[in-house]
């Protein structure tokens, strides 16, 4: 519910359209999760779900996090967001925390992906000597990568998209921004 409430809230802000006619709206997209869970009630479902659970899950969540991090600490910058907690809190983030959140949290997340990509082997279901074991074809690794890229693609899209958009070069831009967060 909480996803679907973010989508619907990003989506109404972005297209103000769709704030006159939520209920279609909110009917339409659920609609669409319907459609798309349908393959997880066949009897083939278990291999559906097994699926994403091996690519979607995994890699969309840590990929979203590591440029979360980067994002808050590098573009946003350390100092404002010490003076927003400082706001919020009363008091300013220690050494701890901005270390933690500029190096060690970036480092540590790109490594989990790394290191995941490195030991990534191709799912099956069950064990060998089990009578439902399946090994996926060579497709479903595809559809598989899909899904997972699916989520996270939109991150670097837009941040492409706003470097287009800026006048300058791309060391240009980024001085740039890193003046105006210092």
């Amino acid at each position: 519910f909480g996803g679907s409430e973010a989508i619907i809230t990003a989506l109404s802000d972005v297209f103000p359209v769709l704030r006159q006619h939520r209920e279609w709206f909110v009917g339409i997209l659920f609609s669409f999760y319907f459609i798309i869970g349908i393959p997880s009630c066949t009897n083939a479902g278990i291999y559906f779900v097994e699926l994403l659970q091996n690519y979607a899950a995994f890699y969309s969540i840590i990929i979203a996090v590591l440029f979360e991090a980067i994002a808050v600490s590098w573009l946003y910058g350390i100092k404002r967001i010490s003076e927003d907690i400082q706001e919020m809190l009363g008091t300013k983030p220690g050494k701890f925390w901005i270390i933690t959140w500029c190096l060690v949290a970036p480092v540590f997340l790109g490594g989990i992906v790394v290191s995941g990509l490195i030991q990534h082997t191709h799912p099956n279901y069950g064990k060998s000597d089990d009578p439902f074991y399946y090994e996926y074809p060579k497709w479903s690794h595809v559809i598989g990568w899909m899904f997972a890229l699916s989520s996270v693609i939109c991150i670097p899209a837009v941040a492409i998209y706003q470097l287009i958009i800026e006048r300058g070069n791309l060391s240009t831009v980024i001085r740039r921004k890193k003046k105006e967060n210092l």
